[in-house]
């Protein structure tokens, strides 16, 4: 396949980017000279690849930040399929204090202040460089730059989300540091609202950077065909791989997207619902770039690619890290009941989501999600799911619903229901709760193994859903104790 291409752009930085234990530098670990390494536009690119690359880690988005540990808390999975001793029930127990969860904790602090140093490293580097070291000359600088901060203000996002209190129970503290500085000077902790501001700027000049590309220049480049596969038109293709396969990385619209969901934990629902709207309208030559793939062809393309905003891949087989989660006599297996996120006879007959196609039976009335389980080759095989275009539909629905606007509430969850074969129209909902509820029904269903419900729980300080004692759910990861400051 043709992204099998990109993959080989990442197998350079391996060693020189993924090999630092301290959380706030990036230590080179072979022989590879920096400034050697940024003498030309391709170390550029090589340096660019290589934190996407970093991000696919298990310790992130290959498992930590997709199927595994956050949707473990997030209670997607059945507890009786945890080994009771093991870590992952520890988790689902909220036990922060255990070492084995701290080794959890402290992988995902560790790695994402790695990858923003790795960003930082990159920004710094490419601010002062002539924009002719570049094949692509101000576009591509623009357009690697862009990057680089948008994936900065991503990872500081992500690590907000884990180690600080949401916006609903903010207490004015601060909890993270910002990051963006190469070298590390020093390090200083933000509050909440401070850190949501360089988020939004940082992400406001990506945006305006990677335009250049993706929406002035080129914009048939955004299109599914040459985004995601590749492929499409020889006309709209462009020469150099390099520039192909946008939904990988973090184009305009995927900043844009981010950008909704980040309006959204600061509780700025205007923002987060023109951001949605953008993207949701974004078309060329009156085709939309983003999509739902036909329900009946659902099953051969698990992971719907054409509604994939921001997708990155795994730098190891996907299926082989997830398949021991799915075996029967495993320690530790993911699985969900069928019949408690499809509740109604009339989804259990209709929603392609909850076919055998998708499922897969692996114990009593267990079941596991297919979503992972894709042969290497088929479409969505190595993808890790970053954002869909069903979450902005969420938030489409939920500004209505905070607006009172309920039938239109409704409505925005009914697109990504009649997508899914669910073609009967939700009954009106009675309030901002009920659509609530409804909203949580389809996203257990429709971003299961992608680790957002616990952060919908969170942003909304919502802890009736948690089969547990309320008291002991707890949303605020503590710093891992050796990277206190």
């Amino acid at each position: 396949m043709k992204i099998r291409i990109k993959n080989t752009l990442y197998l350079f930085l391996v060693m020189l980017l993924a090999g630092s234990c301290d959380w706030l530098e990036v230590s080179p670990s072979n022989e590879v000279n920096e400034e050697d390494l940024f003498a030309k536009g391709s170390g550029y690119r090589n340096a660019l690849n290589g934190i996407y690359l970093n991000m696919s880690d298990n310790s992130l988005y290959g498992r930590n930040l997709s199927y595994g540990f956050i949707e473990v808390l997030g209670h997607q999975y059945l507890p009786e399929h945890l080994k009771n001793t093991g870590s992952y029930y520890k988790t689902y127990q909220f036990l922060y204090d255990d070492t084995d969860v701290k080794s959890f904790i402290s992988a995902m602090w560790s790695k994402g202040y790695n990858v923003i140093a790795s960003c930082n490293n990159l920004i710094h580097n490419i601010s002062e460089a002539d924009a002719m070291l570049f094949d692509g000359v101000e576009m591509e600088k623009n357009m690697i730059w862009g990057e680089a901060l948008a994936l900065r203000a991503l990872m500081h996002f992500e690590l907000l989300r884990m180690f600080a209190p949401s916006m609903e129970v903010d207490d004015g503290k601060a909890y993270i540091p910002y990051v963006d500085e190469y070298p590390v000077i020093n390090t200083t902790y933000y509050t909440n609202a401070e850190i949501l501001k360089k988020i939004e700027a940082d992400f406001k000049e990506a945006r305006r950077l990677v335009a250049m590309c993706d929406v002035e220049q080129h914009p048939e480049w955004m299109q599914y065909d040459v985004r995601m596969r590749g492929d499409g038109v020889t006309t709209d293709l462009p020469d150099d791989v390099f520039y192909a396969f946008r939904g990988y990385r973090m184009n305009y619209y995927a900043i844009t997207a981010w950008m909704a969901r980040m309006y959204m934990w600061a509780k700025d629902y205007d923002a987060a619902f023109s951001c949605s709207e953008e993207v949701i309208n974004s078309t060329y030559k009156d085709r939309a770039y983003f999509d739902f793939i036909n329900s009946a062809e659902l099953s051969k393309d698990k992971k719907d690619s054409k509604s994939l905003i921001f997708t990155i891949s795994h730098n190891n087989v996907l299926t082989d890290e997830y398949k021991p989660f799915t075996n029967n006599g495993s320690e530790n297996l993911f699985l969900f009941s069928k019949d408690d996120i499809y509740d109604e006879e009339l989804e259990k007959k209709e929603d392609v989501r909850g076919k055998d196609e998708m499922l897969t039976l692996v114990t009593g009335a267990s079941y596991c999600s297919r979503k992972y389980l894709i042969e290497e080759g088929t479409i969505g095989y190595d993808m890790i799911p970053m954002l869909r275009l069903s979450e902005l539909y969420y938030i489409v629905g939920e500004y209505y619903a905070r607006n009172n606007q309920l039938d239109k509430a409704g409505a925005a969850l009914d697109v990504v229901r009649h997508a899914r074969g669910l073609m009967l129209a939700l009954p009106e909902p009675s309030s901002l709760d009920a659509f609530y509820k409804e909203m949580i029904k389809e996203m257990r269903k429709e971003l299961i193994g992608e680790g957002q419900l616990y952060f919908l729980y969170k942003r909304l300080n919502m802890k009736e859903p948690f089969d547990m004692d309320e008291k002991n759910v707890n949303f605020v990861f503590e710093h891992p104790e050796n990277e206190d400051i």
